[in-house]
C-alpha cells in the first residue's frame, strides 16, 4: 500500500517533495507515526458536537468520516505525552495510548510496545512490527523532547 511520504522537521511532520510533486512510499512508519502524532491533541471525537461548537478533534472526522464512527481517527499518544508525568505510572499510560492508537495494525502485523524514559525531559517510544505475511520485522524509534513538546527524531532501525 502506498501513503504519502513524511519526514520530521522537529515541529510537526511535512509532506517530502520531490520534482514539485508529493512523494509516495511504503514504509509503516509513516502510518504509525500518523497514528501516534495525528492531530486532535486537545479532545476525541464524540459523536454529540454541535454544528456551531468550534471542534477540537482531527479535521477530517466530521468532513470524510461524518457517519462513519468507527473510522473517525482519534490519535491519543500525543496528548498522553502532553499531560502526564514522566514517572512510572506516567510511562504506562504513554505505552497503554501507543497500544490503542496502534490497534487496528494487528489486524495485519504483530506488533510490541517499549516506553522508556532516560532523562527528565525524554522520552523514548519503540515499537517493533512483524508482518505476519513475510515475517519480516521492523523496529521503529520515536524520541520526544518534553521540554519542547515535540519529537525530535522518528527513525527505522
Amino acid at each position: 500500500m502506498k501513503d504519502i511520504a513524511l519526514y520530521e522537521t522537529g515541529d510537526g511532520g511535512d509532506l517530502l517533495i520531490n520534482n514539485n510533486d508529493l512523494s509516495s512510499t511504503e514504509i509503516l512508519i509513516h502510518q504509525v507515526y500518523l497514528c501516534l502524532f495525528g492531530g486532535n491533541v486537545e479532545s476525541d471525537t464524540k459523536g454529540n458536537e454541535l454544528k456551531s461548537q468550534i471542534r477540537d478533534d482531527w479535521w477530517a472526522n466530521s468532513l470524510i468520516f461524518k457517519n462513519r464512527i468507527k473510522k473517525q481517527f482519534n490519535s491519543r499518544t500525543e496528548r498522553t505525552l502532553n499531560k502526564v508525568v514522566l514517572n512510572s505510572s506516567g510511562r504506562i499510560e504513554i505505552e497503554n495510548s501507543v497500544k490503542e492508537d496502534l490497534k487496528d495494525f494487528t489486524k495485519i502485523i504483530s506488533l510490541s510496545v517499549s516506553v522508556k524514559i532516560p532523562s527528565p525531559d525524554r522520552v523514548d517510544i519503540l515499537i517493533s512490527l512483524k508482518e505476519k505475511e513475510n515475517k519480516e520485522q521492523k523496529t521503529l524509534q520515536f524520541i520526544w523532547d518534553n521540554a519542547k513538546k515535540e519529537i525530535i527524531l522518528n527513525k527505522d532501525l
